[in-house]
């Protein structure tokens, strides 16, 4: 199957340090504070979803402040968020969003039904919504997968990055190929592997999220950091950077 981890080889010596930096710079109590504003946002999610089934089933109204603040919990469609809530119907928003809560079906199933009810012209937009929603609905069961983790179609994304710090075998073509949400899967069970074997404790179902943009927030920063170091001063720290990838930044004060 094809991996950008898993059954490939890394280098052991690499590792090893990678997971050293990782460890120095993400500690347990960082790593506690994201797992509780993930949950908080897992829980939020669980309602809202709830609630689309009830109103779609009784006839009942969409509340677009509520679904405002949704969308703006998923990083990779901020832009497109007024398009979506200005453009597309309440009655496709119900059907599409009350698909993603069907637990009868599998995740494959309903993504699809999703992306074909969903009227927008950008599929990786929806993608990306469908993949997140159903990420926090079932955090236990659906890995986190956006297009910041990892693009099928272009092989960017912040896991072809970490590829690159482990392996060091990289031979300059972007990492494409068929990616299943299986195989995805696959790849998060490794990263949860690799990260106990080299002491970074990091908890199901959330733990891979926090290391990924870890290391997305790594990437900004270096690709900025690169071109000029004035542009720099502007950009993020990698804490506030990193609740911003995982749509949570606005819900720290909410649980103090």
């Amino acid at each position: 199957m094809p991996y950008i981890l898993k059954n490939n080889k890394i280098d052991k010596r690499y590792e090893e340090k990678f997971f050293e930096i990782v460890r120095e710079n993400l500690p347990d109590e960082k790593i506690e504070l994201f797992n509780y504003l993930l949950k908080f946002k897992t829980e939020i999610i669980k309602e809202f979803l709830s609630d689309v089934i009830n109103a779609s089933k009784t006839g009942g109204k969409l509340e677009k402040e509520r679904l405002d603040k949704i969308l703006s919990m998923i990083f990779s469609i901020r832009r497109h968020k007024e398009k979506i809530l200005n453009g597309v119907s309440e009655e496709t928003l119900k059907n599409s969003l009350a698909v993603l809560s069907d637990f009868k079906k599998s995740a494959e199933i309903r993504i699809g039904r999703f992306l074909e009810l969903f009227l927008y012209d950008d599929v990786i937009v929806k993608r990306d919504i469908a993949l997140e929603l159903l990420h926090f609905y079932e955090p236990d069961k659906n890995v986190f997968w956006t297009s910041w983790v990892y693009r099928q179609d272009n092989g960017t994304g912040c896991l072809p990055y970490m590829a690159d710090f482990l392996k060091r075998t990289w031979d300059g073509n972007p990492y494409i190929m068929p990616f299943s949400i299986r195989e995805m899967k696959d790849e998060i069970d490794y990263l949860y592997e690799l990260s106990c074997k080299n002491g970074l404790n990091l908890e199901r179902p959330y733990g891979a999220d926090i290391l990924l943009s870890y290391m997305y927030s790594d990437y900004v920063y270096k690709m900025v950091y690169s071109e000029s170091k004035s542009l720099s001063v502007g950009v993020p720290d990698g804490f506030t950077l990193m609740k911003k990838l995982l749509g949570v930044e606005k819900l720290e004060p909410a649980i103090k």
